[in-house]
């Protein structure tokens, strides 16, 4: 829920667009799920890997999304929207999660990474215990990956905040 990341004004003023614009309310009463913090620098380089190996379109969900404030629902979403909120300097990106997996699955598939979730928690667990900031881009993949599954298992949005 939108409440589990922003003000509680904000947060309401989300919560009552997305419902509007795409027909999405979120799931309540289950505890948010949270990744385990990765340094935002791990965006911009899985961004930047994902587009050399998919093309400057191959995932358009994923690489024209800023890991500041967006949200990617499961509803259909074309691409990535710019929804306006009142008192924001920056509009909310929204985009569509099951697009989000295709694209992270498909980059997977290329990378030779996993996408099964015993062996990306496993990744996760090997990068957590070597504790260097190594390998933002592989780092950010497992954490998003790995969110975005449970956020399609709990029909609930995951919110990307930095």
């Amino acid at each position: 829920m939108a409440a589990d990341v922003f003000p509680p004004d904000l947060a309401a003023s989300i919560e009552s667009e997305l419902t509007a614009r795409y027909s999405f309310s979120a799931a309540r009463g289950e505890d948010p799920y949270r990744s385990e913090p990765v340094n935002p620098a791990g965006w911009r380089e899985l961004q930047s890997l994902i587009r050399s190996m998919l093309g400057t379109g191959g995932a358009p969900h994923f690489t024209s999304v800023d890991a500041y404030q967006a949200v990617y629902i499961p509803a259909a979403v074309a691409g990535v929207d710019q929804v306006a909120l009142p008192n924001t300097a920056d509009p909310l990106q929204v985009s569509s999660l099951e697009s989000l997996i295709e694209e992270l699955s498909r980059f997977a598939e290329q990378a030779q990474l996993p996408t099964d979730d015993l062996e990306l928690m496993q990744l996760a667990a090997d990068y957590m215990e070597a504790e260097v900031e190594r390998e933002l881009d592989f780092q950010t993949y497992v954490q998003l990956m790995l969110s975005a599954k449970q956020a399609v298992a709990r029909r609930q949005a995951l919110w990307v905040v930095t």
